[in-house]
């Protein structure tokens, strides 16, 4: 018991949280090792110890078979063409996408902004009142300069702000004419 005891506290000690089947087994595992090692020994084999640096090949040289070492300053230079082609190919890929992307976001600013011209233009044709379009850009939260350089298609409103005019447009009540 003593045993089991000590040896979870030194498992604790190192900072490790193995169970004690795991330390049984390390423990089981080294004692193994040593009895194999008495055996090799014992059969009056020697233990080699090989020199840093040492390889199994003639020489010390690794085969070409079995390395993909560049051979010579031609292979060296066609590798690295073939790999600033390829990025070549993905920097284009990617400025293509660029590209893209600006145009969709270019369509649809043009888009907002003809519809922000129709739908003010209307309002402003229905409108019997100049108040009409102050409120309108106060219920909007815009001042009213923004506002009619947005009817005038010269900035362009907010997505959200956008969705929230046209809302009010659709529920407002125009004032009677001054």
């Amino acid at each position: 018991m003593n045993e089991i005891l000590q040896q979870r506290i030194d498992s604790v000690r190192a900072g490790k949280d193995i169970t004690h089947a795991q330390i049984m087994a390390k423990q089981n595992l080294r004692e193994q090792l040593d009895r194999d090692l008495e055996e090799f020994l014992a059969s009056g084999s020697e233990i080699q110890v090989l020199p840093n640096g040492f390889s199994n090949f003639r020489d010390g040289l690794i085969p070409p078979s079995k390395a993909r070492a560049v051979t010579n300053e031609q292979d060296r230079i066609d590798r690295e063409k073939a790999i600033e082609a390829k990025n070549q190919e993905i920097r284009e890929y990617k400025a293509a996408a660029i590209e893209q992307r600006k145009a969709k976001a270019k369509q649809k600013y043009d888009a907002q902004i003809k519809e922000q011209i129709t739908v003010l233009g209307r309002f402003v044709g229905k409108s019997k009142n100049e108040n009409d379009f102050k409120r309108l850009a106060e219920m909007a939260g815009y001042r009213v300069r923004h506002f009619r350089d947005a009817a005038k298609g010269h900035s362009k409103l907010g997505d959200d702000k956008w969705a929230l005019v046209k809302k009010l447009i659709s529920n407002f009540k125009f004032g009677d004419a001054a």
